[in-house]
């Protein structure tokens, strides 16, 4: 069983469906960030991939099923997870580093190289934790299946879907008072994931790839 045919990301149902979702567990999906974020940070990123597996895990069924699990979060520490999740920090660090001015002296070039990374970034691991998460495939493959499925989806609508979803995130930065900020940021960033669980299953609504 493959791929279910003919399907295209429908932008508005995503953003209407994950807005819906948020809205009936808007602490704990903040608080499932949290945990991961600071589980990730602790461990420097050892175990960063399990946390996104996790995190997935809860909130792809969430979508899937409206049943709410957070629990589910824990118990996803495995050697392919822990690999995932090393190569997800380096290659989004090396994209950040090579934004940076001290990286190239161009300030504009360095920007450009740094906006090309984390949209690089972004394609190639928009769907690959949800995969991960279907199937408990190695991260290769997730990456090359959820290229795939983005594809299949429209490489249009998931590019503007990202940059939807950015531009909100940013929003937070608005605010100059830090509270704020920091709740405006965690909340956006939790509608940001749900989004994506969303859309994967918009696109594959049962799990549908071959082992």
């Amino acid at each position: 069983m493959g791929f279910s045919g003919g399907r295209v990301l429908d932008i508005g149902k995503v953003l209407t469906r994950s807005f819906g979702l948020l809205a009936q567990h808007p602490l704990g999906t903040v608080w499932l960030l949290i945990q991961a974020l600071l589980v990730s940070l602790f461990t420097l990123g050892l175990l960063a991939g399990p946390m996104q597996v996790g995190l997935y895990t809860v909130l792809t069924r969430y979508a899937r099923t409206g049943a709410w699990h957070p629990e589910a979060l824990w118990g996803h520490v495995s050697g392919h997870n822990i690999v995932a999740g090393m190569v997800f920090v380096t290659s989004a660090l090396a994209a950040f580093v090579v934004g940076l001015p001290v990286a190239v002296p161009n300030a504009l070039l360095a920007s450009l190289l740094g906006y090309l990374g984390l949209m690089a970034i972004h394609l190639l691991w928009f769907y690959t934790f949800q995969i991960m998460v279907d199937d408990e495939q190695t991260w290769q493959k997730a990456i090359r299946k959820g290229w795939d499925l983005m594809q299949q989806g429209g490489l249009g609508q998931h590019l503007l879907l990202i940059a939807i979803l950015e531009a909100l995130v940013l929003v937070s930065t608005l605010s100059t008072w830090l509270p704020l900020q920091i709740s405006m940021y965690l909340l956006l960033l939790g509608f940001s994931t749900v989004a994506r669980a969303v859309a994967y299953v918009q696109l594959v609504p049962q799990r549908a790839f071959e082992v």
